[in-house]
């Protein structure tokens, strides 16, 4: 990552630990560079996405015996109104 010049915006995701925040990518900033440093608290939602090697894992697995029964005859109930 570059170094960020004045009036740069960045935005970064991190966490709240022991006191501190911690950045998941911290920038890379100029050793004793003052900043003003405004935090914004929203609620991170987790990635929902399959797990890596998902389908590579799954493809194929199921039980070749496996088999569906028949399931009956369609129930005809009476309308509502």
């Amino acid at each position: 990552m570059s170094a960020v010049a004045a009036a740069d915006v960045l935005e970064s995701v991190g966490r709240f630990e022991h006191g501190q925040v911690v950045f998941d990518t911290p920038p890379t900033l100029p050793e004793g560079a003052r900043l003003r440093i405004r935090i914004m608290v929203e609620t991170a939602r987790p990635k929902r996405e399959w797990p890596k090697d998902f389908f590579e894992r799954t493809a194929g697995q199921a039980d070749p015996s496996l088999e569906r029964p028949p399931q009956g005859e369609y129930e005809v109930r009476e309308p509502l109104s």
